[in-house]
Formats: C-alpha cells, structure tokens, sequence
C-alpha cells in the first residue's frame, strides 16, 4: 500500500469521515506511511507526542497504566481501521496517555504536529476538527468509567461491546479472545464466560475462537438499557 492509497483509505472511515472534505485533503498532504509489525510498541504512555497517528489496516491494542497491586498494564481498547491516536496530547501540549502495540502488521499515517500547527494557521477550524476527535476519546473514557462502577458484570461487558462498536466505526466483528475481553470490562475470567455464554443464548452476540460478533448493535444497546434498570442508556448517564 502506497501512500496515496492510504490516504484515500483513511478518510472514508472513523475521525475523518465525518470531517469537510479540504480539511481532510490539507491534513494529510503532510502525513507520511508508518509500518510496524505484530507485537511493536507504537508508543509507550509518557512518551513525548509529535505526532497524529491513524490507523489505515492492522489492528492496535491500547493498554492503561496498571493500578497498585496489578501485575501489568491493562487492555482498555482494541482499536480498528479510521482509529487516531494523539489529538489530546496534540491539543494539550502533553505526552502520550496511554501505550498502544500492533496485534497484527499494521500500517499507519503519521502527521507530524508542525504541520497540524502550520494548517491551524491558515485556518482556525482546524483546532476544532481535532476536538471532534478528542471528544470521542473522552466519551469512550466515560463509558469505560461507567463500565467499571457498575456492579453488574453483564453491564460491564454489554459497555464494553458497545464501546467497542461505536468507536470503531459501527464495526460488528472483533478478533479478541475472551480474557481479553474480560480484561477489558474489568471482570474475571469465569465472569465474563458466565456473561458471554447469556449473551449468546439470548441472540446478542456470536463467538469462535478467538473472534466475536454483534449480531444486532441496536438489540445490544436495547438489552444494556434494560439491564441498567431505569429504561436509560449509558450514554445518557454519561452525559
């Protein structure tokens, strides 16, 4: 995959489909091809932030910083094609919150933050097309947030689905395994099998090895309501 066509790639998906069309041609004239293989760390948390990084094809893993008493950093997010890593620290002046590695070769745009700056120059939308781009990091934080003061561990992981959904770009079809998935709604392993095997004889979702599917994204966000016991989506609570 060439450049070009990556670039033609990337602005159909995720941050920038939404996006005016100038806007999406200006910031990427100034990305370039990134390509690492499975298992390369794209950057650890803490690291400085030069750049915006969105994801063309591969698949990324982001992993939080463990709590005391953890033995390592925990999954928070498995990240798909038209995901961008970097617009908080880019607004923010701040290093990377998170580490983020390759769970298959994977092949990224760069776009260096001297060029975000020089294009915020010439047009001040600029700074509030990448906060499109934060708000949606920051919403995927308060559903993870909500998922994990909930007691219930069906919620947690109906959260986790449904998150995993709408920040990947409405996809259905995930290559994760179930302690993975567990791991990232903060549940054990036999409380997420418990929950999981519910949730596939209820017609929810479908599972193989290593690979799960959202068989129905609007009976998920209808059984998650239901559960949460007030008739109101997390969503809504989160706002």
């Amino acid at each position: 995959m060439d450049v070009t066509h990556a670039r033609r790639r990337i602005r159909e998906t995720g941050w920038l489909g939404n996006l005016p069309g100038p806007f999406c041609t200006a910031l990427l004239a100034g990305s370039h091809l990134r390509r690492v293989g499975n298992g390369e760390v794209l950057f650890h948390r803490d690291d400085p932030a030069p750049d915006l990084l969105g994801l063309v094809d591969g698949l990324l893993y982001v992993y939080a910083d463990a709590d005391a008493g953890d033995e390592g950093p925990r999954l928070v997010f498995v990240a798909h094609p038209g995901w961008w890593a970097g617009s908080v620290a880019m607004v923010g002046g701040s290093e990377r919150r998170c580490t983020v590695v390759a769970r298959a070769p994977s092949v990224l745009l760069s776009v260096p933050r001297m060029h975000i700056e020089a294009l915020a120059r010439r047009d001040p939308a600029t700074w509030r097309h990448v906060a499109v781009n934060v708000a949606a990091q920051y919403d995927s934080l308060a559903l993870l947030s909500l998922a994990q003061a909930n007691p219930d561990p069906r919620v947690r992981l109906l959260i986790s689905l449904k998150r995993l959904h709408r920040f990947n770009d409405g996809a259905t079809i995930f290559p994760v395994t179930q302690s993975e998935l567990a791991e990232l709604s903060g549940l054990s392993r036999n409380s997420a099998n418990r929950a999981m095997r519910q949730f596939v004889a209820e017609g929810l979702i479908e599972t193989g090895y290593g690979w799960l599917r959202i068989v129905d994204p609007d009976t998920l966000d209808a059984a998650l309501c239901q559960r949460n016991g007030t008739g109101e989506c997390c969503e809504r609570r989160a706002g």
